[in-house]
């Protein structure tokens, strides 16, 4: 395995991942918004873009699928167990592709 170190930052991340899978469908849990979220929204205003507190997903949410979920400045604040449930949870049944920043 090779170690790499990216010179982007982390709204320059999420901006290439937003760009790269193109959601119709967002999970965000933890932050309410950041500029990478604003721009991709105004240039995709179809996407829809669900938001959740850190923590077991409330139920309207957890019985959904997504294109992508962004789990954002938010695993650091909730117990170990806590968060390792969530990722399991939305992994196995919300979205396929995660990112945890």
């Amino acid at each position: 395995m090779t170690v790499g170190y990216s010179s982007r930052t982390p709204q320059q991340a999420l901006a290439a991942l937003l760009d790269r899978y193109a959601p119709q469908r967002l999970l965000l849990i933890g932050a309410q918004a950041f500029p990478a979220l604003q721009a991709f929204q105004e240039a995709h205003p179809q996407t829809e873009v669900a938001l959740a507190e850190p923590g077991p997903l409330p139920a309207n949410l957890a019985a959904q699928r997504f294109d992508l979920a962004l789990v954002v400045d938010c695993l650091e604040h909730i117990p170990k167990r806590t968060g390792l449930e969530l990722l399991g949870g939305i992994r196995n049944l919300n979205a396929s592709r995660i990112a945890v920043l």
